[in-house]
């Protein structure tokens, strides 16, 4: 008799367009993944995680009894079917596989015409949300004369297109403006970094359109957000707190 984790298995892979490009797209070995689709083999605990977390469901759905999952499946379905009445709505998240790699927490460093010969920190955290990915982005402003160091919060969506990650953002206020960025997937010697371009508004003068060479570098392990937001601000351009890398890319700015 065919177990319920078999079923769901055989049900879920008959929507993807072959059992191969599943396996390619979790990471896991096809011959192994054949087991479990047969009911040979049963996975691991770390597979069982990541074979639900590419289906979008909890391990005790995918485990579950068949009507369970088919009931969750045909909810989700639905609120797909509705999300692709937007016209961004197969731009965002896009190639959900391609980009589940680049989730996480970031440094983004950038210019403005609102201070030449500065460069900007600010700190990112993608995270995937019922098949989107949120982009949420920490602002530092740094202190002035009479004015004591603040931030903002802008909130957005990612896409994965063509080889390359869209951004775009919104500030949490009412007259918040959009910002864009388009970020290069990185070469395999620099997983740590993302460079691209990025458009905004700019504080000074008029609130004008302005753009920018970003670069996004990757934060591998930290102890909370506020140790992250910490190590945002603006910086002078030969700081010895940046990045040789980043200086580099940014010093013709």
């Amino acid at each position: 008799m065919s177990s319920e984790l078999e079923k769901n298995l055989q049900f879920l892979c008959a929507e993807k367009p072959s059992v191969a490009q599943v396996c390619r797209e979790i990471g896991i070995n096809h011959q192994q993944f054949s087991k479990y689709l047969s009911g040979r083999s049963r996975p691991s605990a770390h597979n069982l995680r990541r074979i639900s977390r590419y289906f979008g469901l909890p391990d005790t759905v995918l485990c579950g009894s068949h009507e369970a999952l088919l009931k969750i499946y045909l909810k989700k379905t639905r609120s797909l079917t509705e999300r692709r009445r937007d016209p961004l709505a197969t731009a965002f998240p896009g190639d959900l596989a391609a980009l589940r790699p680049h989730l996480g927490a970031y440094q983004v460093h950038f210019t403005s015409t609102a201070a030449p010969g500065s460069i900007f920190v600010n700190a990112v955290f993608l995270d995937e949300v019922e098949g989107t990915v949120r982009s949420r982005l920490i602002e530092v402003l740094p202190e002035a004369p009479g004015r004591p160091r603040r931030w903002t919060r802008c909130d957005g969506k990612v896409g994965y297109q063509n080889g390359r990650i869209f951004v775009i953002d919104n500030e949490t206020t009412d007259n918040g403006s959009l910002t864009m960025t388009i970020l290069v997937p990185p070469h395999r010697q620099n997983k740590r970094y993302l460079f691209g371009k990025t458009l905004f508004l700019a504080s000074v003068p008029l609130r004008a359109p302005t753009s920018s060479d970003v670069v996004w570098k990757k934060v591998e392990a930290y102890q909370s957000v506020r140790e992250i937001i910490s190590s945002c601000g603006a910086f002078e351009r030969n700081s010895r707190k940046l990045d040789p890398l980043v200086r580099g890319q940014l010093a013709s700015e």
